[in-house]
């Protein structure tokens, strides 16, 4: 894959290593990688980091390859909403865990993936930056290449990276808006349970309310932070667990599962720098809820 940069006025006289973390915020690794491999060029030609560039000059990348075995192909169905030659957006289906594990070795999200990128002729090593419980829905990105996977999850940790979801919840929430800054720690008991804890990590989550019924809310929320089962953990602990979420007491009498769904994606694109967003419309159960509650 090969990038290319045509150098500004502004870049006149810096060197190339300076240009390259400025523009693409290449890390360490990358440029050992670059330089190991030989993939940057000035003009056409190989050239040295610590080299001077000149506004007009052009500046190519190539990319390294993926190597290794990766993920196993399975033909899984998947639903691409946006792909392009650094990353790619899906629409998560519920009931389909996003990556192997001891529990569920195949039938993934990342086996699906990897068999659509095969029918194309191409390898890749799957790379989520996003993730979600196995009974979530909605948009979930993955990276291409080793750069936009870092690039994005520096991202994320910065902050600069917003996600939304829409959660139906029991009860009928009284403020209409308001933040959970509360630590989230494994579950002693259950091993696969978080909980509210002063032993945890740091977690906050916004809400605000988008419409209310009978003894149930539609949110928006927001997260600052990434914790594992970080909503439903919050909303459990404010006494408004999600509706089908039996594993933090909610009731599964009106959806089979938790009434989750990742509706919004906004970021800054790894390659040109440039602001991205996306949307989901809920998914026909939560549709269907909805239209119940009313």
């Amino acid at each position: 894959m090969k990038w290319e940069y045509r150098i500004q006025d502004s870049d006149d006289g810096k060197k190339v290593r300076q240009v390259l973390r400025n523009r693409f915020r290449f890390s360490r690794r990358m440029f050992r990688r670059l330089k190991l491999e030989k993939g940057i060029r000035l003009n056409g030609d190989p050239v040295y980091l610590d080299s001077l560039v000149q506004a007009g000059d052009c500046i190519s990348i190539l990319i390294p390859e993926d190597q290794g075995e990766g993920v196993k192909a399975e033909p899984i169905p998947i639903q691409v909403v946006d792909e392009d030659e650094d990353m790619i957006l899906l629409e998560k289906q519920p009931g389909i865990v996003v990556h192997p594990t001891k529990g569920h070795p195949h039938g993934t999200l990342a086996n699906g993936l990897a068999h659509y990128w095969m029918e194309r002729g191409e390898f890749r090593l799957i790379r989520p930056v996003t993730r979600l419980d196995k009974d979530t829905t909605g948009l979930i990105l993955f990276a291409k290449h080793a750069h936009a996977h870092a690039f994005l999850s520096v991202q994320m940790e910065r902050k600069r990276y917003e996600r939304e979801y829409l959660a139906l919840v029991q009860g009928e929430m009284k403020s209409s808006e308001g933040k959970v800054d509360a630590p989230i720690a494994r579950c002693d008991h259950h091993p696969n349970k978080r909980q509210v804890s002063i032993e945890g990590a740091r977690a906050v989550t916004h809400y605000h309310v988008e419409e209310r019924y009978l003894n149930a809310t539609l949110l928006r929320l927001r997260l600052e932070t990434g914790r594992t089962h970080q909503i439903r953990v919050h909303l459990a602990y404010l006494g408004y667990p999600i509706m089908g979420d039996a594993l933090y007491g909610g009731d599964s009498s009106f959806i089979s599962r938790q009434a989750l769904h990742a509706t919004t994606l906004r970021l800054v694109h790894p390659r040109d720098g440039s602001l991205r967003m996306w949307h989901s419309p809920l998914p026909s159960d939560m549709m269907k809820l909805i239209q119940q509650l009313k």
